[in-house]
Parts: structure tokens; sequence; C-alpha cells
């Protein structure tokens, strides 16, 4: 009789036992559950920040700058291994932020020259088939959660100016004193001469009334106009001839780096407060940018010295590339591309160049 007790005793344990485990592997099922959806907010939590961040950094460069700037990071950004798809229509918004009252308030497409602030608004939900899936959870009917992330960031804008880049102008002349010559071994025997503020000749377009501050960042953008390398009716955009890619054919030249970009494309320079032909600065590295790919950038920090691509400052996308002043600058120069002999060129650019401003998240 004391050992059927006992028996009884042991099955009713062995069935609490396996109770227990049961509800305990429950509870760890769904803590997985639980904190990969966590993750998945902080991901999307993060996604829209930038999102909005970038969005505002745009808005110098126009409300569709802004949309494209927030759409593109958006997609940069992966929740739960995928990436984070922006709705143009519904989830990202232009608009102006009252700091006192602490509200955003959407402004109608086409009144959106004042606005100061750009909202974002992330969904990951089963409307969009993006909502989370669960796994653990599906034992209690639970297949999936919808999560959601707004972000609100502003802008206090920073200074712009619009220069005329001639086709004539020759990076290589930039900084240079009256009478340099550039481009000596071309084929033509026609060098290029730095010319003065009243006669420019060939010397590039210096940017002046923003300041040249290391660090920060410039931005492009309202680039109209063309460019051609010949007396010719044809001419090329501010990407240039992207079928036709040259150097300078006398390679580095006067303190500067030789570069490879599209032919009649918008290009620049920074340099610092001396004459660059003497001093003492190595010459950069040579940048290439005869591929889409190559030109396609979101972000270019050019040496000193270093001539570098600009085209129309938008990537493929419509977002706004940025060019990050490096250390020791205190000039920035347009210039136009060519192989040699920049003096017979025709046309050339307006330009636009931002002053990137702070851009603050507030929500």
């Amino acid at each position: 009789m004391g050992s059927l007790n006992i028996s009884r005793r042991r099955g009713v344990s062995l069935v609490y036992m396996v109770v227990v485990f049961t509800v305990m592997f429950g509870f760890a099922s769904l803590a997985v559950d639980w904190g990969r959806v966590q993750l998945a907010k902080s991901q999307l939590q993060q996604a829209a920040d930038a999102a909005a961040r970038f969005g505002a950094s745009g808005l110098e460069n126009g409300s569709a700058a802004a949309l494209a700037n927030a759409l593109a990071v958006g997609s940069q950004n992966s929740v739960d291994g995928s990436p984070l798809v922006l709705d143009p229509n519904n989830d990202v918004a232009i608009g102006t932020w009252d700091a006192t009252a602490h509200t955003f308030t959407p402004l109608p497409t086409g009144s959106q020259s004042s606005a100061n602030a750009v909202q974002v608004t992330a969904h990951c939900i089963a409307a969009r088939n993006t909502a989370i899936q669960l796994y653990f959870a599906q034992i209690f009917g639970m297949s999936s959660c919808d999560i959601n992330a707004t972000s609100v960031a502003t802008i206090t804008y920073g200074m712009d100016q619009t220069f005329s880049d001639p086709a004539t102008s020759n990076p290589y002349l930039a900084g240079e004193p009256p009478g340099t010559e550039a481009s000596l071994n071309n084929p033509h025997n026609s060098p290029d001469y730095a010319g003065t503020p009243s006669n420019p000749l060939q010397s590039p377009v210096q940017v002046s009334g923003i300041p040249i501050v290391p660090g920060s960042a410039l931005t492009f953008d309202s680039v109209q106009g063309g460019a051609n390398n010949f007396s010719s009716s044809t001419l090329y955009t501010p990407d240039g001839n992207t079928g036709w890619i040259v150097d300078d054919y006398d390679g580095a030249e006067l303190g500067k780096s030789d570069v490879f970009a599209p032919i009649n494309a918008v290009m620049g320079v920074f340099l610092g407060p001396n004459d660059p032909a003497t001093d003492g600065i190595p010459v950069p590295p040579t940048l290439d940018f005869s591929t889409d790919d190559e030109r396609n950038f979101q972000t270019l920090q050019p040496q000193l010295k270093q001539v570098f691509f600009i085209g129309d400052g938008r990537r493929d996308d419509g977002s706004v590339q940025s060019f990050v002043v490096p250390p020791g600058a205190t000039r920035f120069y347009l210039a136009t591309m060519d192989g040699y002999q920049w003096n017979n060129n025709v046309g050339g650019y307006n330009v636009t160049v931002h002053q990137v401003g702070t851009v603050t998240l507030v929500k």
C-alpha cells in the first residue's frame, strides 16, 4: 500500500514537472518574440530619426530634395533584416516646427518654401505586409506585431549664394596670381592664364560670402546652363558629357591633383590661405569619377587641393550630395572639366552653393 502511494506521488510530480516546464518554455519562447519586437522597434526609431535628419538637411535645396533625402536614407536602414520602405505620399511630411508649442504642422505641396522641419512616420504593419513576424506567439493566435515610429527634425538655415561658373574656368588656376599659366603642354600650344577680378580670363570662380569651415559641409543646387569644349550648338548638362571621360593633359598642375571626370562637368577644389603651387603641401591623390557609381556618392570628403566632381549635386535618386570641407581649407573654387585648353570652351553654369545649416532632432 505504501509503495503504491509513493508511485502515485511520483506520477503526480512528473505531471507537475511537465506542466511547469511547458509553461516555462512558453514564457521563454514569448520572451524571444518580445525581444525581437523590441529590437525592431529600436531599429525603426533609429531609421525614422536618420530619415528625418537627412530630410531636414535637404530643405536648403527645396522640398523635393528634402523628400528625396528622407526616402533615400530610409531605404538605407534595415528593420528586422529588411530595408525600411517609406511611402512618399503618407510617411514623409514637410512643414514647420513650433518650438514653443512643441508641435509640427505639415504644409501643402506648393506652399513649403517656409518649411523648417521634416516629419517621418515609419511603419512596419500588417497592412503593408511589413509587420514583425512572430513565431512562438502563434501558439496563442498571434502571427505578427505592428510597430510604428515618428521623428521630427528641424534645420536652422545656413548661408547660400549663387555664382556664375564659365566653361572656361580652369581648376588648376585656382588661387594663382594673375599671369600664371596652366595647360602649358596642350597639343594646340594655347595655354590658359589666370586673370583678375575684372578680367578673370581662365581663372575659376572663388566662392565668397559663405564661410569655408573645415568639418562643415556644402551642397549645390539650381545648377543651370550648359557647356561644351567645342564651339558647338550642343551644350552638356552639369554632369558633363558622361560618354567622354578625361583627365588633365599635364596631370597634376600647380599643386592640385589630377582627376578623371566627364568633360564639361561642374568641378570644385578647396584651398588653404597660401599659393597652392608653393605652399609645401604634397599633391593629393587623383580622384576617379569615370563611372556612374563613382559619381553617385552620398558624401564626398575631398582633400585640400584635390580636384573633384560636383555635377548637378544630386545622386541618381534625387537626394542631395554633401561635400565636406577638408582640414586647412579657407577657400573654395568652382570650375569645369576639360583635358586641356579651357580658353576655347563655350557656355557655363549658374550654381547655388549652400552652407549646410544646423539640423536638430526635436521629436
